[in-house]
């Protein structure tokens, strides 16, 4: 006896079973598996509505002003300043590749020039 010979004599077996047990159930309850039945179904076939099918013109909406009001309150120039002008930073870095000086140096504490450069103009030229 194969795999599927014992699969079809355990589903026969099963069905037979159930098939038994439905028959030995009074009238009452048969009429309440079927008012359950017939509930579940019902669900099934009327349209749920959706929430948020309600909810996305609304927040379709919010996005268009979000997006108004970034592009209102966006600069003209996007260049900012002080790449415009030419701080002192970008000078001396300018110099020192001009040099051509060892650059490794320079790369060491990469942290230390992007702090520096960050400084108002009278803290990099020792009047702060």
């Amino acid at each position: 006896m194969n795999t599927d010979e014992r699969t079809e004599g355990f589903e026969k077996r099963a069905r037979e079973v159930f098939n038994e047990s439905v028959a030995a159930l009074d009238a009452r309850t048969r009429s309440r598996l079927n008012h359950a039945r017939q509930a579940a179904l019902d669900e099934l076939r009327t349209p749920q509505r959706r929430t948020w099918r309600g909810w996305a013109p609304a927040g379709a909406f919010a996005v268009a002003i979000l997006a108004a009001v970034l592009l209102l309150r966006a600069p003209d120039d996007a260049t900012p300043p002080q790449v415009a002008e030419g701080s002192a930073a970008d000078v001396g870095v300018v110099e020192i590749v001009a040099s051509g000086e060892d650059l490794d140096l320079a790369s060491e504490d990469l942290e230390f020039y992007d702090w520096l450069a960050r400084q108002p103009d009278a803290v990099r030229n020792g009047n702060g």
